[in-house]
């Protein structure tokens, strides 16, 4: 099962004070579009994959087969029809465009900078 499409088991719920205020709320999509969201890493596996005693073989040996992952998505629903090239933030994951290969009934995403969590951060 995609993780949609999960029952959700329960929800919390709690007054807001100052002294129990969250740092940030998550937005619920409760009737999302599906759209397809690609995300990359890294292209190649060395640094210098043109460095010849690195990558003996070539640049394009080196290629990361790993380097970019599908996922099916729900978004929010306001989202469909958007024109190609525009940006959007995606919750604490990172900023992702529209892909030209986006039709009106299939969405496109693609991860242009993603968010790292601080590691220091509590």
């Amino acid at each position: 099962k995609q993780w949609y499409q999960r029952r959700v088991r329960g929800v919390r719920l709690e007054k807001l004070s100052s002294m129990n205020k969250p740092k940030a709320f998550i937005q619920w999509v409760s009737e999302g579009v599906r759209a397809e969201v690609r995300d990359y890493s890294r292209l190649f596996n060395h640094k210098c994959p043109e460095d010849p005693e690195q990558v003996p073989g070539g640049f394009l040996t080196d290629v990361n087969p790993d380097s970019l992952t599908l996922y099916d998505a729900l978004v929010e629903a306001r989202l469909a029809g958007s024109p190609a090239y525009t940006s959007y933030q995606f919750e604490r994951i990172g900023f992702y465009t529209v892909d030209v290969d986006s039709t009106g009934s299939r969405l496109v995403f693609n991860n242009t900078v993603s968010l790292r969590e601080d590691a220091g951060k509590k």
